[in-house]
């Protein structure tokens, strides 16, 4: 099985029993979830490819919610004393697809 998935705005390349990491999904760890956003599906025989999505779903199961690496951010102009540091960390969800 092969699969292009959408979570979020994002598409994977997926098959079975891949884990994948997206933006946070809102769903309790362990929980399972299902994927409707399905373009192209492929099953050693068929290709099916969706226009632009296939009525189909493929279920994940939520392994975890973590944050990811810290980024900084820093503005900075020249001869005028102005100087902004952040920082963010984005909120990712690990997913395995069943």
């Amino acid at each position: 099985m092969l699969a292009i998935i959408e979570v979020k705005g994002h598409q994977y390349k997926v098959n079975k029993n891949d884990i994948i990491i997206t933006e946070k999904i809102d769903a309790d760890e362990g929980q399972e979830i299902e994927i409707d956003k399905v373009l192209l599906y492929y099953d050693k025989n068929e290709l099916h490819i969706g226009k632009p999505y296939l009525d189909m779903k493929l279920k994940a199961k939520v392994l975890k919610h973590f944050k990811g690496d810290k980024i900084v951010i820093f503005k900075y102009t020249p001869k005028k004393r102005y100087r902004r540091k952040r920082g963010h960390r984005q909120l990712l969800t690990k997913l395995q697809i069943i």
